[in-house]
């Protein structure tokens, strides 16, 4: 390992790095280094027992217990784990490799599979892993699932690699594959099975036990004379192993005692070949300092199999081989150097998420040519003819990279000894930034979020050393009762025709997700046009029965909900969108849901809370610290003026006019203090809109002077108001900012004397289709019901503050006047500073949804608890489980929040005892949070004003409805629901919340 690489930036070690994202003392982690220690861990200093505190964490605990881990990530936690798991699969390929035995890269591969399933079944039975580690309430108090313990196996062993204690980490992973050969004694137990029974045949069944986050399987194989083995594991792979290594100790023993013993073949020579060859081997000998003895290696490492197929007497004298072993081994060291490379990356700027994805074949394939093998690398006739293809380069790369590693006595790294020369193909193989995901992961994630499953069909031509292969992909759509094929073109590689057929359909989503679809795919062949029109009809179709998951439709682009938030854009997509599905047959399109989908895609963009949640803290922090009337200025009152019409404006649905029926009434209102022109265009505005323009005027209008209005455009309507008197920035900045959130067809914006004012107009026109109606109906926002609520608050506030500061600058002619002045502005006061606690208590719900997401399941366990040490005791709780992973679009503050709400107020429904309780549960897309209790139920004034959309009237004493209404306001934001359904018992509440999932960025490669 090079120094430079061990330190970072500032001259601290990258242990030290990982050690120091932890707070105070490392645990209960003594339990762990005895263990260590027989594994031959000297005694660890502090930056090693800190990082083994980290590496002994799970995900779980780290969400429930921040604060003791300010740096640390659930991506680095991933990352440590992928370093683990790489390295078991390297030490594992090298145990099994130095047994000397004939292998052949099949082989080779099966067996090295075979160790991590075993890590999990070793681990399970390791106590120091259990008594060492942290993992949250929800998981503690019985055993821990065994993938949860084998994850932090892979982070300890993560930390000895950083740590430089591979030596340990060696004899760990040894100890796993000991058990495994002890237990089993067979390579393949089912093979075995197989081969013993000649003729016969066995079947296999499975049955599923224990709950989702640890499930086991239990297996029965069966042969055709009746006779039976079972076996259990954590997966059925491992359940069939285990019961067919049982059947043959039952019933064929001899297959242990009589099994053949592969003999080791004599050492390899050299290929006596071709000068390029020659010299390549001994540029390569001379490029790693490698002594004579490992030229077999290398030239072993430049031949293909092809070239090896053609000269089989050749391969058979030298004692030769292809170069797949050699492929094998070199792939799995790459991918360790890769992991570890980015663990060190991670480490300097700990990612809350990452894509653990291997290097792919091109990347090798790059390395291959800028290392220049290309000249030494003997190929048969038929293949030379053809050329060196992707997966061939690749290989041969890796097999020189596996025969330096062999020749070299399997160091632990190839870093401290790669040569300068090739530095530029050391940053290209074990890169630190994590590549892109391929098009098929890609294809995947689009398909799954609309629901159209799809499928490949294949085809293959020419002679094995050069089979090209051609990739169909088959899209099947229940909705529409079809199926469309997108095909890819022929290429040498299963997984790049794969690929190949996938961006192809990528290339057609994205067509269709065009700011102009309908141009873009004119341009194409019809072929694409057809599959565009699948599509969009397969989408319609999909949104017309059922709900989406809009972040995710909005992520990848899918009916143009991406321009939600873009007005032009929107309604440039819908209307040739309109025109494309125009020609479908029995396409039925259905406008209320497409609007539904628009809006709820806007609230993701962006929202009016955005800009109003910050004014409203600001100005609460001020009230909060007025202590008399005299200190609140007219700029603070005028501030909670504009906030509150702002608020009464969203609150509200008001008529929309036309531009000049406004322009009648600022003339009649203003008189001499607005000048407007004479001629001013005919522009339909709704009230929305309409509300901005008198905000923007009144900004610009000053006592005895004139404000004025130029009309600089009609399509769209821009206005420019000019101010006769100097305007305070910064209070201008404001109220354009605030002003801008209330509409997404209307902005304000300061300029050197006044106001530019925007208005994008969206009159629908008579020929408009179904999907544009609703493009321009949800670019009109509906009444906020909780904004008028929070209104009326800050309308009364308003009205205290004033009350206060009128009762206290009155003039008094008695001193019991005065006093009883002073009074009655204290209790104003009192009033406003009441008010203004209430309004604090919304702003956990006013505030802007955050970007962090929570792990339903813990979470919800965390906080049952918690309201368990405050649950009056006439009341029971049922507390969910956390029966596995699954991250909602929310954070843990707004969550809680919605929580209290809601919980609290089943408590205070229950004033003469019940029970609640909390489950919830997922799919692919959402989770599902639903709150019963067995009150009296909700009053059915409040059950009709939240099916309507109305404000909620809160029927409790100093209630305002502003809580039902802050949860539903806070959901929209994140694309989420609150619906009041019918209790399961059938008295009672019942709450189901709706969250959609956070995608995973650890997608497996189809």
């Amino acid at each position: 390992m090079r120094t430079d690489d061990f330190f970072s930036p500032t001259g601290q070690t990258q242990l030290g790095v990982l050690a120091g994202l932890v707070a105070g003392e490392p645990g209960k982690i003594d339990v762990a280094v005895d263990a260590l220690r027989s594994l031959g861990l000297s005694d660890p200093a502090p930056e090693l027992r800190g990082a083994l505190w980290a590496a002994l964490t799970h995900k779980s605990f780290l969400n429930e217990h921040q604060d003791l881990f300010p740096g640390l990530t659930r991506g680095l936690l991933a990352t440590l784990q992928r370093l683990g798991m790489e390295y078991v699969r390297k030490r594992a390929t090298v145990e099994i490799f130095r047994r000397g035995e004939v292998q052949t890269a099949g082989s080779l591969s099966k067996e090295v599979s075979l160790v991590p399933p075993g890590v999990q079944n070793w681990a399970t039975r390791q106590e120091w892993v259990s008594q060492s580690c942290s993992v949250g309430r929800s998981l503690e108090g019985g055993p821990l699932p065994g993938r949860l313990v084998a994850e932090l196996c892979y982070q300890v062993i993560g930390v000895l690699c950083l740590a430089g204690e591979t030596a340990v980490a060696a004899a760990l992973v040894g100890r796993v594959i000991a058990v495994e050969d002890e237990s089993m004694g067979i390579g393949d137990p089912k093979t075995e099975l197989q081969d013993r029974l000649k003729n016969g045949s066995a079947s296999y069944e499975y049955q599923r036990e224990g709950a989702d986050h640890e499930a086991t399987f239990r297996a029965v194989v069966t042969d055709g004379r009746g006779r039976c083995g079972s076996g259990v594991g954590p997966s059925k792979k491992r359940a069939a192993r285990e019961a067919a290594l049982d059947f043959l100790q039952r019933h064929v023993p001899e297959a242990f005692s009589t099994r053949t013993v592969t003999v080791a073949r004599a050492p390899a020579a050299e290929i006596p070949s071709s000068q390029p060859h020659t010299r390549m081997v001994r540029r390569l000998q001379n490029l790693f300092s490698l002594p004579s003895t490992a030229c077999p290696l290398l030239s072993q490492a430049l031949i293909h199999s092809s070239w090896a197929y053609e000269h089989r007497e050749v391969i058979s004298a030298c004692y030769q081989q292809d170069n797949q072993v050699l492929g094998f081994i070199g792939s799995q060291v790459l991918n360790y150097e890769h992991a570890l490379a980015g663990t060190r990356h991670a480490l300097l700027n700990p990612p809350d998420a990452v894509a653990n994805l291997t290097m792919p074949n091109e990347v090798h394939e790059n390395a291959f040519r800028h290392a220049g093998l290309a000249s030494g690398l003997l190929l048969g006739v038929g293949q030379a003819s053809l050329g060196i293809s992707t997966e061939t380069g690749s290989n041969a790369f890796q097999a020189v990279i596996g025969a330096v590693f062999v020749a070299t006595g399997f160091p632990e790294s190839l870093r401290s000894g790669w040569p300068q020369e090739w530095e530029s193909v050391w940053q290209m193989v074990a890169s630190e930034i994590p590549r892109e995901m391929d098009p098929t992961t890609l294809l995947q994630r689009a398909a799954s979020a609309m629901k159209l499953p799809f499928d490949f069909s294949y085809r293959f031509s020419g002679p094995g050393h050069a089979m090209q292969q051609h990739a169909t992909a088959i899209l099947s759509s229940a909705e529409l009762a079809a199926e469309t094929r997108i095909e890819g073109t022929w290429i040498i590689g299963k997984p790049r025709a794969k690929h190949q057929a996938s961006q192809a359909v990528l290339n057609i989503l994205e067509q269709l997700a065009k700011c102009k679809p309908a141009k873009a795919l004119r341009s194409e062949s019809e072929k694409v046009r057809s599959v565009g029109r699948f599509f969009l009809a397969h989408q319609v179709a999909f949104l017309a029965a059922h709900r989406v998951p809009v972040r995710r439709w909005v992520d990848a682009r899918l009916f143009g909900m991406h321009w939600a938030n873009s007005p032009a854009e929107l309604l440039s997509w819908a209307q040739e969108a309109d025109e494309i599905i125009a020609g479908i047959a029995g396409c039925k399109p259905s406008v209320s849901n497409f609007e539904h989908a628009f809006r709820a895609a806007s609230e993701l963009a962006s929202s009016p809370q955005d800009a109003i949640e910050p004014e409203m803290a600001a100005l609460l922090d001020i009230l909060e610290q007025l202590h008399t009337p005299e200190s609140l200025t007219t700029d603070q009152l005028r501030r909670l003026m504009h906030l509150a019409e702002l608020c009464r404006c969203l609150g509200s649905d008001d008529p929309g006019v036309n531009f000049r029926e406004l322009a009648d009434d600022w003339r009649l209102l203003h008189r001499e203090g607005l000048l407007l022109p004479r001629l001013l265009p005919s522009v339909r505005l709704s009230g929305r809109e309409r509300a901005v323009l008198d905000a923007g005027v009144s900004a610009v209008l000053a006592p005895d002077t004139q404000a004025s209005v130029e009309v600089l455009s009609s399509n769209p309507l821009r206005l420019r108001f000019l101010s006769g008197a100097p305007l305070h920035l910064t209070a201008v900045k404001r109220m354009c900012t605030l002003w801008s959130g209330a509409s997404r067809t209307a902005t304000l914006e300061p300029n050197e004397r006044g106001i530019d004012a925007t208005i994008f107009t969206t009159a629908d026109p008579a020929s408009a289709g179904p999907i544009s109606s609703a493009a321009r109906a949800a670019l009109q926002p509906a009444a906020l019901p909780y904004q008028a609520a929070v209104a009326d608050l800050l309308h009364d506030l308003k009205n205290q503050l004033v009350a206060a500061r009128l009762a206290g600058s009155t003039t008094a002619d008695t001193r019991t006047a005065h006093l009883q002045q002073q009074l009655t502005a204290s209790r104003h006061l009192d009033q406003a500073r009441a008010l203004t606690a209430r309004l604090r208590s919304t702003t956990s719900l006013l505030g802007p949804a955050g970007t962090e997401s929570v792990d339903i399941g813990p979470f919800l366990r965390q906080y049952s608890a918690g309201v368990l040490t405050r649950l009056p005791g006439r009341i029971s709780l049922s507390i969910p489980d956390a029966t596995n992973s699954v991250r909602v679009a929310l954070d843990e503050g707004g969550l809680t929040a919605i929580l209290d709400n809601l919980v609290g107020n089943a408590i205070e429904a229950l004033s003469n005892g019940g029970s609640i309780t909390l489950e919830w549960t997922a799919d692919d897309d959402e989770a599902v949070v639903e709150i019963t209790d067995d009150g009296p139920g909700l009053p059915p004034e409040v059950t009709a004003a939240l099916e309507a959309g109305d404000r909620v009237r809160s029927t409790k004493p100093g209630g305002n409805g502003l809580g039902l209404l802050g949860v539903r306001s806070l959901l929209n934001r994140v694309g989420g629901e609150l619906a009041n359904v019918p209790a399961p018992s059938g008295t009672g509440t019942a709450w189901l919340v709706t969250l959609p999932i956070v995608p995973t960025a650890m997608q497996e490669q189809r």
